[in-house]
């Protein structure tokens, strides 16, 4: 499609969200069909879709990142975002909501509210979006179909008013906004436009007015008054629609371009200005801003910057400074986004629009681009995103593959926003975290495709660490003799615990010269060394303090590194002295469910070691319970939880604290250490 410029007043900017199997993306397709901006109906089935273009989600048939496409209808723009309804990949669909004001709430006509749906449903209302709801699927003729109006409101809401009912036949839809009569498959048309008026002029006492006195409304009143009832959130539309037949799609086009709200009529953004929270305009005659939402690699472009445009207008040579960088640059070219496609604008974008900049490795997401004259420092507020809740170690097959993982990684990270790496200090892995198996498993693919670099995958190793529970002397002397000048140094010190996560600290009582003061820093390196790995298992030692007293000297063979050695075997001699223990890494733990489900969530809390702290309900049907647990009765949770809350379970986990191991599981570890024991050899 050729691409070209809108005002900000025909602008429409909207999502599609809902859980999986709703029909979201062959939704789209249908959309851009109906506006003649694709010539046939792609089908996930077929890998044909505009919307998965990726690899990956043609591999695994649903989406796995959000997409961008642009269409026009009734001389208005449409930029559509379709996004992933599997529950893992959440973080996409969450990351694109400050680009539009309208979301789309797609659910399946078959299964109703589920939980993804609820969870995007009320997170859209957080964000401040006006809210639709569409029925999809109508093709499937589900019996649940005349009930589903109830369920919905039971689940989403009271607010939820159909602006549409299904034909007879559901091969179409008959208007209830502006209509009073027709033939419908359920319910009344006349009832449901009554239920619409009634509730849309409960926000315009001028029009309440005229309606209790039967006064009849205007059409254009009446729009007028429903535009600002949905995006107050007083009034939530349900239209029907089937993606498959194209029953009810030119409506659903119709009200989005006369219902939705434009960027200048949708609601106000709120960005951080010097430090102090302010209201934004959306106003094309003032100087440039625009919000970076997105980053994305593209094979041909590098990495692909999609920008929601806040104010003013940008083009191909139009100059900005991203964020804090003083250094102004220009867009170069200046696309707008169409799946895999870039057509290039031919003329500037207006404030409201969302576009794309090629070649921007410079740029990152929650980025605020502003014109060169605009000195004040203006930050995007923080999204809030799940936490990554389940790991995988990995490890290159070739060392020399490195660097092109670790960019990669940085890459991926960057792209999502529910996905992290980190090197663990303890464990020395490569470890990413994630929402789940299935996103963990799409990462991978993607750091294959992306990067043609393979990586091998194992559960991370649990972060134990030791301490001790006494204080205990120890001593050591270092002497080696091979010729020449000698090594020579011998060490008295001792060591004493410290309380639960206090660390480490190293302290010298040395009096009289018997250790010069310049090996006392070798002393202390090699005491490093020797709690790098414990006495018991070979895990770290914490919460200790190491007291360096009494030493010997050699006025010829003492130097640093005979400090150092005999140090680090001092230390050694004394902490099987000291009462060792190994303790474990414990988490908070909090699990969001359905309340239907929260009876064997609990239930499962025994078999973890969990020990409940509380619950509490939550909007939408929905509970949480907090819990501290042990991370290692953790690797299998994820499964667990969706076995026995039928996939509607969530958690997250956060580092609370470090705790004795039981006993089964400290001579499970000290067990494991024997029989792959290496041995240092003392010097």
């Amino acid at each position: 499609m050729k691409a070209s410029s809108f005002r900000p007043e025909d602008l429409r900017n909207i999502v599609l969200l809902g859980h999986g199997g709703a029909g979201k993306t062959t939704l789209v397709e249908a959309m851009l069909l109906k506006t003649g901006a694709i010539t046939r109906l792609g089908s996930v089935e077929t890998e044909s879709t505009t919307s998965d273009h990726e690899p990956e989600a043609k591999a695994h048939h649903h989406s796995t990142s959000s997409s961008i496409l642009f269409t026009t209808h009734e001389g208005a723009e449409i930029n559509i975002i379709d996004t992933p309804g599997h529950p893992e990949f959440v973080g996409s669909a969450l990351a694109v909501l400050p680009a539009v004001e309208t979301a789309l709430v797609v659910v399946n006509a078959s299964t109703g509210v589920e939980f993804n749906t609820r969870r995007l449903f009320h997170a859209a209302g957080e964000a401040g979006l006006a809210r639709m709801v569409v029925v999809n699927k109508l093709d499937l003729a589900p019996p649940r179909l005349p009930n589903l109006l109830a369920e919905l409101s039971a689940s989403l809401g009271s607010r939820l008013l159909p602006i549409n009912l299904p034909t007879a036949g559901l091969h179409d839809v008959v208007d209830c906004f502006e209509q009073e009569t027709g033939a419908v498959a359920f319910g009344s048309v006349k009832d449901a436009h009554r239920a619409l008026v009634e509730a849309v002029v409960e926000v315009d006492d001028a029009e309440l007015e005229k309606y209790l006195s039967g006064e009849k409304l205007t059409a254009d009143a009446l729009r007028s008054t429903f535009v600002r009832a949905m995006k107050l959130g007083h009034v939530v539309p349900v239209l029907f629609t089937s993606a498959k037949t194209g029953a009810g799609i030119a409506d659903l086009l119709h009200v989005v371009v006369k219902d939705a709200p434009s960027p200048v009529s949708g609601r106000t953004r709120r960005l951080s200005k010097n430090g102090e929270l302010v209201e934004l305009a959306c106003d094309e005659r003032a100087p440039l801003l625009a919000h970076v939402f997105k980053v994305t690699a593209d094979p041909h472009l590098g990495q692909v910057a999609m920008l929601r445009i806040l104010q003013g207008a940008l083009g191909p040579t139009t100059p900005f400074i991203a964020a804090s960088d003083q250094k102004a640059r220009k867009a170069g070219h200046l696309m707008k986004i169409e799946g895999r496609d870039h057509p290039e604008l031919e003329t500037v974008a207006f404030a409201g629009d969302i576009v794309a900049l090629g070649r921007t490795e410079e740029l990152h997401v929650d980025q605020v681009l502003h014109a060169p004259e605009v000195k004040d420092t203006w930050v995007m507020p923080a999204s809030k995103y799940p936490t990554p809740m389940l790991s995988l170690a990995v490890s290159n097959k070739s060392k020399a593959d490195d660097v092109k993982v670790g960019q990669a990684l940085a890459r991926l990270a960057e792209e999502d926003p529910t996905f992290s790496y980190t090197h663990d200090p303890v464990t020395h892995e490569l470890v990413l975290s994630g929402l789940g198996d299935v996103h963990l498993k799409v990462m991978l693919e993607r750091l294959q495709n992306r990067s043609r670099v393979a990586v091998v995958s194992k559960a991370p190793t649990i972060p134990y660490r030791e301490t001790i529970g006494t204080i205990a002397e120890g001593h050591y002397r270092h002497r080696k003799q091979t010729g020449g000048a000698g090594q020579f140094a011998e060490v008295f010190l001792r060591v004493e615990p410290l309380p639960r996560g206090a660390g480490f600290e190293f302290k010298s009582e040395v009096f009289g010269g018997s250790i010069p003061g310049q090996f006392i820093p070798s002393v202390e390196k090699g005491v490093h060394d020797a709690l790098e790995r414990g006495v018991l298992a070979g895990f770290p030692v914490f919460d200790v303090r190491v007291v360096v007293t009494d030493g010997k000297t050699h006025s010829v063979d003492s130097k640093d590194i005979a400090f150092r050695t005999a140090a680090k075997w001092a230390v050694r001699d004394a902490l099987p002295r000291a009462r060792p223990a190994l303790l474990e890494p414990v988490v908070n733990l909090e699990v969001t469910a359905p309340e239907e489900y929260m009876g064997a969530v609990t239930g499962e809390m025994k078999g973890i070691r969990g020990r409940i702290l509380g619950m509490e309900a939550l909007p939408g049907g929905l509970s949480v319970v907090r819990a501290l647990a042990p991370l290692a009765e953790l690797r299998d949770f994820a499964g667990t939880l969706r076995g026995v809350t039928g996939g509607h379970g969530t958690f997250t986990v956060e580092l609370a604290q470090y705790e004795p191991v039981p006993q089964h599981t400290h001579n499970k570890l000290v067990d494991a250490r024997a029989a792959h024991r290496v041995l240092d050899d003392a010097p």
